[in-house]
């Protein structure tokens, strides 16, 4: 975080001023402003975690797109809607029914698709993603390292199991 300086009071910076900035301008609470520079790649990396409320998220907006083309299914909606007292069953209330029924959709993709089962397929997906590069004849170096990696650690945990037996 640097201090800045402007000219004036009046002329505070708010976020990015050019797309190739490798940081933004912000403003604490005390009336100064900083610059912070960030990494712009923070949206790659995502958890598994992550990836299942995405999913979840993908699913419920394809969902409410065919819901909320038919008027007989919307006005369903607003009925069950007004039932449920704008509320989900986690307790958030929502101000209209479009919300409400998205974060219903979502619930239901969640509870059809509970995390640890979707884990498990979602590792079982990357390393046969990684078996099929590094088993083509045009494997990248990259996939390559990753792959000795991978079976470094797994032979390290191998040899601590068999240590931990022996004691």
């Amino acid at each position: 975080m640097a201090d800045v300086t402007s000219a004036t009071h009046i002329h505070m910076l708010h976020g990015k001023t050019h797309k190739h900035d490798r940081g933004y301008f912000y403003e604490t609470a005390n009336g100064k402003q900083k610059y912070r520079t960030r990494r712009e790649d923070y949206q790659q990396n995502r958890s598994p975690k992550q990836l299942w409320h995405t999913q979840s998220f993908v699913w419920a907006h394809a969902e409410i797109r065919t819901l909320f083309a038919d008027t007989e299914q919307v006005k369903q909606i607003e009925h069950a809607y007004r039932l449920a007292m704008r509320r989900t069953p986690d307790g958030r209330a929502y101000m209209d029914a479009k919300g409400w029924k998205f974060a219903m959709l979502q619930l239901e993709w969640k509870q059809n698709h509970p995390f640890e089962q979707w884990y498990e397929t979602y590792l079982q997906q990357l390393s046969q993603q990684a078996a099929e590069k590094t088993a083509s004849e045009d494997t990248s170096e990259y996939m390559l390292r990753r792959q000795i990696e991978a079976l470094t650690n797994q032979l390290n945990s191998l040899k601590s199991q068999l240590a931990n037996k022996r004691h």
